[in-house]
């Protein structure tokens, strides 16, 4: 029965996924606005096991990648992806980030202490542990949204000019700036201000390419 339950779970949230597919004319990157007023640092967020609080301000002079994430979506491969992202830039200062969320699709069903879990064993399974820091559950979009992530999308344009079927998405009020789905990704400077914000299906190659060459311009000027 459980292992119905699971399949039955997988099929229904794999169509929620073709349901995204498409969302129109989209940009795979988009740059953040400028002279954006504050920085993450006034933010924090508690870990995913609930036990500690992080400020944010502890990555002061560091790079952060903002990743909303998922265990049962279609883009769920994209955990081994991020692990590499983060092993190949850690040495350049670039930390990732990761938001459990369950507003697009109802992906992430599951409690806090069962994501590692369902990570390691189910999706991508095969034992996968993530290498970076994950946050409790929590909404990035709608009235209870975390306030990190209304700085964010506030800080930057959103990379597609529609939301998607209303049928998949979990929140209200829905606004412009709003994240589109799940494995959206957003970078921070080492000052704290929002640089990039990535459409969700544009490749971790391609995320990482456009980090490497922000660093490299940031570094010859």
């Amino acid at each position: 029965m459980a292992q119905q339950f699971w399949v039955s779970c997988l099929f229904t949230l794999f169509l929620a996924a073709l349901a995204q597919e498409s969302l129109g004319p989209q940009k795979a990157k988009v740059d953040c606005n400028k002279g954006v007023n504050g920085t993450i640092y006034e933010y924090g967020a508690k870990t995913l096991d609930g036990g500690e609080y992080v400020q944010f301000q502890q990555y002061a002079g560091k790079h952060v990648l903002f990743v909303n994430v998922a265990s049962f979506c279609g883009l769920t491969a994209t955990y081994p992806e991020l692990n590499k992202l983060q092993e190949e830039l850690e040495s350049f200062n670039v930390i990732v980030l990761g938001f459990p969320c369950n507003q697009f699709g109802k992906q992430e069903p599951g409690k806090n202490s069962e994501i590692l879990l369902g990570l390691k064993y189910v999706r991508p399974g095969g034992g996968y542990v993530p290498n970076f820091q994950l946050f409790e559950k929590g909404d990035v979009n709608g009235e209870n949204e975390q306030k990190i992530f209304s700085f964010l999308k506030n800080s930057c344009p959103p990379t597609s000019e529609l939301l998607g079927s209303t049928e998949y998405l979990f929140w209200n009020p829905m606004k412009v700036h709003d994240i589109r789905w799940n494995f959206e990704k957003f970078l921070v400077g080492s000052d704290g201000v929002p640089v990039m914000r990535w459409f969700h299906h544009t490749p971790v190659s391609a995320v990482q390419s456009d980090i490497m060459e922000y660093l490299n311009q940031t570094q010859t000027h």
